[in-house]
């Protein structure tokens, strides 16, 4: 078994820190944005884990932009 170079909390608190912190976005946190919010770390670790030469913030912060787009 291979050890993921971030795990899906890290993932996760680095992707709430980047929309709410840096982006200064705000977010209404009810079951199903969890849940999203959840799936897009789960998403970034698999991404991360896949490609050896990829940069995490940037993935994580490309998907951070997808779900705000798509949540606007």
């Amino acid at each position: 078994m291979h050890k993921d170079r971030i795990s899906k909390e890290e993932a996760l608190n680095f992707l709430l820190t980047h929309i709410i912190v840096e982006r200064g976005q705000t977010i209404t946190m009810d079951q199903l944005t969890l849940f999203n919010l959840t799936n897009l770390a789960k998403e970034a670790v698999h991404q991360i884990s896949v490609s050896e030469g990829i940069i995490p913030h940037e993935v994580i912060e490309s998907l951070a932009a997808e779900f705000l787009e798509n949540s606007s």
